[in-house]
């Protein structure tokens, strides 16, 4: 993580930061091979599927290291965030169970994020469609906050792809699929740190059937 301190400024009685603009970002390197011994498995619940105008309400993660998976505090990041210039559609608040009343207080997503990278340190940033969708959200917050992300992503729905695990057929398939195929246990999906946590068991089992 690298801040841009120049380029974070504020205007005169708004206490939006003026963000590092899109175009003079750097792209996040991704990587395609599971050759790293720790992660920060992550997940991000938002306002709808656009990173340009759509906002983040909730980003959840949890270090792994050495493929055991800890969820006592220090590895673990949770925080519902303000959506910036959004509200919760209600399709959203019924799908996530997170509504506007729960927001109205949080952090704005420039702090929240600010917070996460620091989490997250020097670790692979790993998720679930993580490259098209997840990472998008973040590179936006963290513009906002000055925040120059260096991190590899790696996104564990192209490693199963590639592996060919394909639970119903499907060719690309959803985490639902691969977590009911391993049988494992999500009884809060569609929340940050639920999806996040499935996410690294997930990759976790996925790592296994490649090296057998």
């Amino acid at each position: 993580m690298e801040k841009i301190y120049g380029s974070r400024s504020f205007d005169e009685g708004n206490t939006v930061p003026v963000p590092i603009p899109a175009d003079m970002y750097p792209a996040v390197p991704v990587i395609t091979e599971p050759t790293f011994d720790r992660y920060v498995s992550f997940d991000v619940e938002t306002t709808g599927l656009s990173p340009y105008t759509d906002s983040l309400i909730e980003i959840g993660a949890i270090r792994v290291v050495n493929g055991v998976i800890d969820e006592s505090g220090k590895f673990i990041f949770s925080e519902l965030v303000k959506p910036y210039k959004k509200c919760i559609p209600e399709i959203v608040e019924h799908i996530t169970g997170i509504t506007n009343e729960d927001v109205t207080d949080k952090r704005q997503m420039w702090e929240v994020v600010t917070d996460f990278l620091d989490f997250v340190g020097d670790d692979v940033l790993l998720g679930f469609n993580s490259v098209r969708f997840d990472i998008k959200f973040i590179i936006r917050a963290a513009r906002y906050a000055g925040i120059i992300i260096h991190n590899p992503v790696f996104d564990v729905m192209k490693y199963a792809t590639h592996l060919k695990v394909s639970p119903k057929g499907k060719k690309v398939p959803s985490l639902a699929d691969l977590s009911e195929y391993y049988k494992i246990k999500n009884p809060s999906a569609h929340r940050a740190y639920a999806d996040a946590i499935t996410t690294a068991r997930v990759f976790e089992k996925l790592k296994l059937e490649n090296n057998r």
